[in-house]
């Protein structure tokens, strides 16, 4: 049962033993940048070879579900302490904006197994569940302050942007898997030609993306879900949803490590060797 927060907290940290071992099992997410870095989760450039679901049926595996339960939390927002529904809100936006993605931006090639999907999938419902149910247990005392108003400005702030950068980012990766249809020219400039031999690799369905912060780091949409997630947890003031933010972070940013070295494999020395994994000129 919730409590009233000190005076001086800006945080709601859940004491009894169902928050107490959630709180366990998401420190233990912590950890999962390192399992990146050692076995990349087998989607996307990382897919196995013998993966029989078509990419974009096994994208809609993983974002879909979550997005149908966070629209089961927004149906179904009690009030107790006022931002029940919000929150509720921003899981959905988040998991619609990744299912309409999937839908009409993203140009897929390749395939995933059922088993990745529908594990990546659980573990996006487990995040969104998390989030909301903890959110129920805040005390309405917490967001009286004028922190806390600040901190939700903030929160909605961040998300907005991480939400929008990520988009952006996606659409220049969409861009790069178009179909080009290929202009004729007799004489073509050296300087073209060779930018074309270093932007692609000869048998690969990738390209060394460029525009945006993809000119100083590999994963810039990492970068910007990061965001869109601390934003979900200053909203709430939650431990649970600040834990899943620093869960999501050290995963993206395994992810954005091994993808760094991905690309290197890939294109040698045509790949930018000043780029970043996620943070420019940090990380």
């Amino acid at each position: 049962a919730p409590s009233n927060p000190r005076p001086d907290t800006m945080l709601h940290v859940a004491v009894d033993a169902r928050s107490l071992v959630l709180t366990a099992l998401q420190c233990l997410s912590l950890c999962s940048g390192f399992n990146e870095l050692n076995a990349p989760t087998a989607y996307s450039k990382f897919a196995d070879a013998d993966a029989t679901l078509p990419a974009r049926a096994g994208m809609l595996l993983i974002y879909g579900p979550a997005a149908v339960v966070s629209a089961y939390f927004i149906a179904t927002a009690v009030s107790v302490n006022g931002r029940e529904w919000l929150v509720g809100v921003l899981m959905m936006f988040h998991f619609g904006k990744r299912v309409c993605e999937t839908l009409w931006v993203h140009h897929y090639s390749g395939r995933l197994s059922v088993g990745i999907s529908t594990m990546v999938g659980s573990v996006y419902v487990m995040y969104t569940m998390v989030v909301c149910v903890q959110q129920r247990g805040v005390p309405c005392e917490l967001y009286a302050r004028a922190s806390s108003e600040f901190l939700l400005h903030l929160g909605i702030f961040l998300f907005g942007v991480g939400q929008a950068g990520n988009l952006y980012h996606h659409l220049l990766l969409a861009n790069l898997r178009k179909p080009k249809t290929r202009a004729v020219s007799a004489t073509p400039s050296t300087d073209s030609a060779l930018a074309s031999a270093k932007s692609s690799c000869p048998g690969s369905k990738y390209s060394i993306p460029s525009g945006g912060l993809f000119e100083l780091v590999t994963m810039p949409h990492y970068l910007f879900e990061v965001l869109a997630w601390i934003g979900v947890g200053l909203v709430t003031q939650h431990a649970s949803a600040l834990l899943v933010a620093a869960g999501v972070t050290s995963y993206l940013a395994g992810r954005s490590a091994v993808t760094t070295s991905w690309y290197k494999k890939q294109f040698g020395a045509a790949y930018p060797s000043s780029r970043k994994h996620m943070v420019p000129f940090f990380f």
